[in-house]
């Protein structure tokens, strides 16, 4: 919806209700859980790899403590707005959200990445990877794959970038495949936006410039 602010009118998602509106309107497949896209990766035994036998304990550590809210499919209290037309949307905290509070499992496709892969359509242009994460742990001489959520995903795809963020990223093992998921990396305040650092692979080879929040 477009809420006036007393400044100007902005477009303002807060109920989910609204939320699936949005997507809806920029055709986006609302997606509560990654969908693997990459067939090959349903006959993975993940939890046999070297890289989780390595990190085992880590990884039984977060699926403990976030486990029920992945498997529940949780989103934290937020709002989505529109910040302006270069950034577009960002997405903000609708109640205060404490340290280590779970955010949201990075949604989309997991499918083979192309990082130079732009598109242009009714909805902007850009590349592949403005809406991508990697997925852990791939298949020895397979490909490389990503989690894309420019076409199908959550309110996950639009946390915007910061030197300075206050959610972080983690992973582990869920019903045999790794999934992604944000967790605040401090307590975050009531409209405070939340933020994530893309990581300085993202920013490499001069495709892509860093715009100011």
């Amino acid at each position: 919806m477009k809420q006036d602010t007393g400044f100007f009118m902005s477009e303002y998602y807060s109920t989910k209700e609204e939320i699936l509106q949005l997507f809806k309107d920029q055709g986006v497949i609302y997606r509560k859980r990654a969908r693997i896209g990459w067939k090959p990766l349903h006959n993975q035994k993940f939890s046999r790899s070297p890289y989780y036998k390595e990190n085992k304990e880590e990884f039984k550590r977060l699926a403990a403590l976030y486990g029920d809210a992945i498997e529940e499919c949780r989103i934290a209290p937020i709002y989505i707005k529109k910040i302006d037309d270069e950034i577009g949307y960002g997405v903000f905290a609708a109640e205060t959200i404490a340290k280590d509070d779970f955010v949201g499992e990075y949604t989309g496709v997991v499918q083979i990445g192309d990082s130079y892969k732009d598109f242009d359509d009714e909805n902007g242009k850009g590349f592949e990877t403005d809406f991508t994460w990697y997925y852990l742990d791939n298949i020895k001489g397979g490909p490389t794959l990503e989690i894309n959520g420019r076409l199908e995903g959550n309110e996950m795809r639009f946390l915007n970038h910061s030197n300075e963020p206050n959610v972080e990223v983690e992973h582990t093992l869920y019903q045999g495949q790794w999934v992604l998921f944000f967790k605040a990396g401090r307590d975050i305040e009531k409209d405070e936006q939340l933020l994530i650092s893309y990581g300085e692979a993202y920013w490499e080879d001069g495709f892509r410039e860093m715009a100011e929040l």
